[in-house]
């Protein structure tokens, strides 16, 4: 439970240092309802960026549910260490990893940081699914 914690509660902190380079981007470009997987892409820069933001919104609001997630098994005195609840953690891990990719990929591998952030993404879809199915 403790390292779930820890990484639930840290992961935001290490998140923000992988963000900066886009920070600066309109929020204008973004649409909450559109997932970053929903955006089709060219190499255009605009196309690009657009993809960025969303992806960092779909990210933003995966580590509040799963910062809020935490506090909740906290509260109630519940496990999160269960198959499901390591599953998680680790979808989460990967999806951070593939969002860092993506902001830093260059355009030879925008492409496939691109396929490997989406991949990363549904799995942490699927994950929180296992845990919360009244969501879908």
């Amino acid at each position: 439970m403790r390292i779930f914690t820890a990484a639930i509660v840290f992961a935001p902190l290490l998140l923000v240092s992988v963000l900066p380079a886009i920070a600066g981007q309109p929020a204008a470009l973004s649409s909450p309802n559109t997932p970053a997987g929903a955006v089709a892409g060219t190499d255009s820069a605009t196309d690009r960026g657009t993809y960025m933001e969303r992806a960092r919104d779909e990210v933003q609001e995966w580590q509040r549910k799963l910062h809020d997630f935490s506090l909740q098994s906290k509260d109630k005195g519940q496990s999160a260490r269960d198959s499901s609840g390591n599953a998680l953690n680790d979808a989460w891990n990967k999806t951070r990893a593939a969002s860092h990719k993506l902001q830093t990929a260059s355009a030879e591998r925008w492409e496939s940081a691109k396929i490997s952030f989406e991949k990363a993404s549904r799995r942490l879809g699927d994950a929180w699914h296992q845990i919360h199915p009244e969501e879908r």
